[in-house]
């Protein structure tokens, strides 16, 4: 992608969501142990976990290759999804 190798992409992806495990909006008003307070605070990091995780496993050809690449990849989409969904909930 963009000439950069998958490997490249799949550390940047890790260091946003190491980023991401440390900012995070919690400023909102939720319960403290509650279902939205938990998306909040880990579902960002976990989408760029996702994407890491297919970058490395495109990069790399390993457990499917591209087709499992992909479902991780909507699995991060999707993980995005419910993040904002919740973000706007709550506000």
């Amino acid at each position: 992608m963009l000439g950069i190798p998958f490997t490249v992409w799949g550390i940047a992806c890790l260091v946003v969501a190491a980023i991401w495990v440390f900012v995070w909006p919690n400023n909102k008003r939720v319960g403290a142990n509650s279902l939205p307070r938990f998306i909040l605070r880990w579902g960002h990091a976990l989408v760029w976990l996702c994407l890491a995780a297919a970058a490395f496993i495109a990069g790399f050809d390993i457990l499917g290759g591209t087709n499992t690449a992909q479902f991780v990849a909507l699995l991060a989409a999707l993980t995005y999804l419910v993040f904002m969904m919740t973000l706007v909930v709550t506000r």
